[in-house]
């Protein structure tokens, strides 16, 4: 005959093994994390950023960034997506970088840009190029695979999506850029890339 505190140890015993069984099962049963998808490789440039210095892709050589798409004059969706990347410089890991390509390198200018990052609160993290209009969209259509267009005299029309670009320059994710319902995504997205 077992007393109340012997069989007190025996349930409790028995939860935790039921319990212990209950996890490992669990754990063995959890599929695999798919890896995120290879879209393309960028082809190389030469831009220059807020600061007046040439930046290539090989700058980004082992580094995971964020990019986008927006020029300062915009009276649509480029405020929102800048103050979304502003938020998500808070956020992300710090290994991680953040590229915003100018739609309009014929006003955005360096100092431009350096004004535009000011008002966004980029600190060194958050780099904004800019061009020659041919090579800006030449890596927007042919590189990014995204659409813009610059009628004379009328606004211009870009993508409002962001981007993921991997430590070797490959396209692994896009997000819509107007708005953080997918936020947790885009930070555990870019976890997984800088474990890569």
């Amino acid at each position: 005959m077992y007393t109340k505190r012997q069989m007190a140890v025996i349930y409790v015993a028995a939860t935790l093994t039921v319990a212990f069984a209950g996890a490992a099962t669990w754990i063995e049963m959890k599929p695999p994390e798919k890896a995120l998808e290879r879209y393309r490789t960028l082809p190389d440039f030469s831009l220059t950023n807020q600061d007046g210095q040439q930046v290539a892709l090989g700058d980004y050589r082992g580094k995971v960034w964020l990019a986008d798409f927006v020029y300062t004059t915009c009276p649509g969706p480029c405020p929102i997506i800048s103050a979304h990347m502003a938020r998500l410089q808070r956020e992300i890991p710090d290994e991680a970088r953040m590229v915003s390509f100018s739609t309009d390198p014929d006003n955005d200018t360096p100092p431009v840009l350096k004004a535009y990052a000011k008002r966004f609160g980029a600190t060194e993290r958050w780099t904004f190029l800019t061009g020659p209009r041919d090579a800006m969209y030449s890596l927007i259509q042919q590189g990014f695979m995204l659409p813009i267009m610059a009628p004379a005299g009328e606004r211009i029309v870009h993508s409002t999506r962001m981007m993921l670009v991997d430590k070797t320059g490959q396209v692994r994710g896009f997000y819509d850029g107007t708005t953080a319902d997918a936020d947790p995504q885009i930070i555990a997205d870019i976890r997984r890339l800088l474990e890569e």
